[in-house]
C-alpha cells in the first residue's frame, strides 16, 4: 500500500516480459504477507521548519515536501494482474521510502481487497473541491493508514519469514540503497538494523531474514523502515515490486537445519524428569536416568542448555533447584505461550540462529507445532534422550573455551542490561565498555579452539570453510601465510578467543576472516580491518576475498563501513581493494594489543 491519498496518478509502461515474469513469480510464492504504507521522506527533514528555510522544498497536495520526481506512480501494463502493485519511483536528492513497521501477517486476498478499498478512498479524495478540503482530507486518510499499521501490530503470534524488497532497476548502473529498521522509542533504538542492496541491472529480489532483523529490532514496539538511495540520479526510475515482510509458501533454502548444534532446549515434564508438574508435585516427580551426566557433559562441549516448557514459572523453578540443575539452564522459557515463542526467544537471547538448536520434547504436538513455525529447528522425542550424545551435531571438541561459554553468556547478558539502560548513545557505550582486542599468531595450543570455531560459525564466516586439525597445522607452517587469532575482553570480563584471520602475504590479501556471534554489533571486526590496513598498506593496495553467502551477508557490512572497492566477482566470491593512498576509518572504540 502507498499514499494513494497524495499521488493517485497512474502510468502506463511495458515491463519486459521477463521481469513481469519474475514479479509474477515471486507473488505466487507468498503465502501471507504485511499492510505497509509506503510513504515519501527526507533524509533531512526537520519539519516544519525546513518548509520555509530549504531551497529543495516543493510542496505536496498535503502540504509535505516532495521528494520524489513525479512521487509514486503506480504502473498500469497490458497484462499485469491487478493483485500485483508495482510502484515507479524517481528519486530526488535526499529522498527516502519510508513506512511504520508492522510484521502483522494477512492472507494476500486481504491485501488486496484492502489496497482496492484505499484507492477506491483515494479517488475520492482527489476528485473533492475546494483544494484546502482536499489537503486536509489527504492528511486524515494518511494518518488513519498508520494508527491502522499501529493498532494491527503483531495481535498473532504468526511470524513472517523474511522482509521481502523486489525491485527493477532498468539502468545499466549498480545501485546500493541503505535499509534501516529501527525502534521509535530511544531506548531500544541504539543498535538498528542496517543492510546495504545492492541493485544490479535488472530484476533484483533480496530476502532479509526475519530472524537477523529481530535481533536488533524489538518488533512489538513501534519501529519504522527506511529505504534510502546512495547513487542515484533522478532521471533513473525505479520499480518496486512486493516490499513487505511475507510467509513464502515454501521456505527458501537459506532456512535449512544447521550441521552444528549450539543450544539444546529441553521440555521438563516427563522429558527432563518423570511425571507432570502441576499435576504430581514435585514429590512425585523424579529425575530422568542419565540427564545430570547429559547435561554435564554437553556443557563442557560448550553446548548451552535452555528450557521451553508449559508450566507454573515458580514450581518449575523450584523443582529444578530441588534437584540440582537448575544452573544448568540460561534464558529459561517457561510460561503458557506456544513453545515456538519461546525458542525464537532464547535463539534472540543467545544470538544465535534458530537453526542451531536442538528441541527435545515428550509430546508429538508440541514438536509439530515446533516444526510447523520453526522448521529449521531439530527435534528429538525425549524417549531417545540417551541417544543426544551421539548425534553427528553435536560431535565438537572438549576446549578450554567450550568450559567457558556458559559463563561468557552470562557476561552477555550484564552488557545487555547496563546497555539498555545506559544514556546515551551506543557507540558511546562501547567506549565505556573499554573493550581490548588481543591479536595473537597462531601457534599449536589455539589449534583445537581455532578447529571448533571453523566449525561452529556460520554469521560472521566470510570464507565458508571449514578446517579440520591437519588443515590449521598446514597454514601455521606456511611461510606465505599470517595467521591470527583474536581474544577479547572489556569490563564485564573475557570473550575468550573469538576469532581467525589469514593474510596471504605474497597477495598482501587477506583470504580468511571468522568472529564469534558473541562478539557482533561492538565493532571487534572494525578493530581487526583497522589493525591490518595498518600494517599492510604500507606493502601496496590490501585486497579482501570473501565468500558471500545468506548467512554473513549482514556481517559482511563491515566491508562497506570501510568502502572497500569491489573489483570483481566470480559467483558468489568477491575480490575487493582498499587502496594503498586511501584514508583508514578508526572508530578508537576497541583498543588493539598485538
Amino acid at each position: 500500500m502507498y499514499e494513494s491519498e497524495v499521488y493517485l496518478k497512474s502510468v502506463q509502461e511495458t515491463l519486459p516480459q521477463g521481469v513481469y515474469d519474475k514479479f509474477l513469480s515471486t507473488y505466487n510464492s507468498i503465502q501471507e504477507r504485511s499492510i505497509l504504507h509506503w510513504t515519501e521522506h527526507c533524509t533531512e527533514c526537520s519539519i516544519p521548519h525546513c518548509f520555509k528555510t530549504c531551497d529543495l522544498y516543493s510542496a505536496r497536495i498535503d502540504g509535505k515536501c516532495r521528494r520524489f520526481l513525479h512521487g509514486i506512480e503506480l504502473v498500469k501494463q497490458h497484462g499485469l494482474a491487478d493483485d500485483i502493485q508495482i510502484l515507479k519511483i524517481q528519486f530526488k536528492k535526499w529522498g527516502v521510502l519510508a513506512t511504520q513497521g508492522n510484521n502483522e501477517l494477512f492472507t494476500k486476498e486481504k491485501v488486496s481487497e484492502r489496497e482496492k478499498k484505499d484507492l477506491q478512498v483515494a479517488k475520492l479524495i482527489h476528485l473533492t473541491r475546494p483544494k484546502f478540503v482536499k489537503r486536509k482530507l489527504s492528511q486524515k486518510r494518511y494518518s488513519v493508514k498508520k494508527n491502522n499499521i499501529l493498532k494491527e501490530q503483531n495481535q498473532s503470534l504468526n511470524e513472517p519469514h523474511v522482509f521481502l524488497i523486489e525491485i527493477f532497476n532498468p539502468s545499466d548502473e549498480i545501485i546500493f540503497m541503505g535499509l534501516t529498521i529501527r525502534n521509535e522509542d530511544e531506548k531500544y533504538r541504539k543498535i538498528p538494523f542496517q543492510y546495504r542492496i545492492e541493485l544490479k541491472p535488472g530484476y533484483n529480489k533480496e530476502c532479509i531474514p526475519f530472524d537477523e532483523i529481530i535481533k536488533r529490532v524489538k518488533v512489538d514496539l513501534p519501529y519504522r523502515i527506511d529505504i534510502t538511495p546512495e547513487n542515484i540520479s533522478s532521471d533513473i526510475p525505479l520499480y518496486f515490486g512486493i516490499t513487505e515482510f511475507v510467509k513464502f509458501k515454501e521456505l527458501e533454502s537459506n532456512s535449512k537445519k544447521s550441521k552444528k548444534i549450539k543450544c539444546v532446549v529441553w521440555d521438563l515434564d516427563n522429558t527432563v524428569w518423570n511425571g507432570t508438574l502441576v499435576e504430581d508435585g514435585i514429590e512425585n516427580l523424579w529425575l530422568k536416568e542419565g540427564i545430570k551426566e547429559i547435561l554435564t557433559h554437553l556443557e563442557q562441549k560448550g553446548i548451552i542448555h535452555s528450557i521451553a516448557s508449559k508450566n507454573n514459572i515458580e514450581p518449575a523453578l523450584e523443582a529444578l533447584n530441588h534437584f540440582g540443575i537448575k544452573d544448568f539452564f540460561l534464558f529459561p522459557k517457561i510460561s503458557w505461550f506456544p513453545k515456538s515463542k519461546g525458542i525464537r526467544e532464547i535463539a534472540l537471547d543467545l544470538n544465535i540462529n534458530v537453526n542451531t538448536i536442538l528441541f527435545v520434547d515428550d509430546s508429538v504436538f508440541e514438536r509439530n507445532e515446533v516444526q510447523t513455525v520453526l522448521p529449521q529447528v531439530k527435534t528429538m522425542d525425549a524417549l531417545d534422550y540417551k541417544t543426544i550424545l551421539d548425534l553427528e551435531e553435536l560431535q565438537v571438541p572438549i576446549t578450554t573455551e567450550s568450559k567457558k561459554r556458559k559463563h561468557f553468556y552470562l557476561n552477555e547478558v550484564k552488557r545487555k542490561e547496563q546497555s539498555i539502560n545506559f544514556e546515551g548513545g551506543y557507540f558511546d557505550f562501547l567506549k565505556k565498555c573499554n573493550i581490548k582486542l588481543e591479536i595473537i599468531a597462531l601457534s599449536k595450543e589455539h589449534f583445537d579452539r581455532v578447529y571448533e570455531l571453523t566449525q561452529r560459525t556460520n554469521q560472521m564466516n566470510f570464507s565458508g570453510n571449514r578446517y579440520e586439525k591437519s588443515d590449521i597445522l598446514d597454514i601455521n607452517k606456511d611461510k606465505n601465510l599470517s595467521a591470527y587469532v583474536l581474544k577479547c575482553q572489556d569490563n564485564f570480563g573475557e570473550y575468550g578467543i573469538i576469532g581467525f584471520g589469514i593474510i596471504n602475504l605474497s597477495e598482501n590479501r587477506l583470504i580468511d576472516l571468522m568472529f564469534s556471534c558473541r562478539i557482533q554489533s561492538k565493532r571487534v571486526e572494525h578493530a581487526f580491518l583497522t589493525y591490518c590496513l595498518r600494517k599492510y598498506l604500507n606493502r601496496g593496495d590490501f585486497f579482501v576475498t570473501y565468500k558471500h553467502t545468506e548467512k554473513n551477508k549482514f556481517s559482511a557490512q563491515v566491508f562497506y563501513d570501510f568502502d572497500f572497492e569491489i573489483t570483481k566477482q566470480v559467483q558468489n566470491t568477491r575480490y575487493l581493494k582498499f587502496a594503498r593512498n586511501r584514508k583508514i576509518i578508526n572508530d578508537q572504540i576497541v583498543t588493539i594489543k598485538y
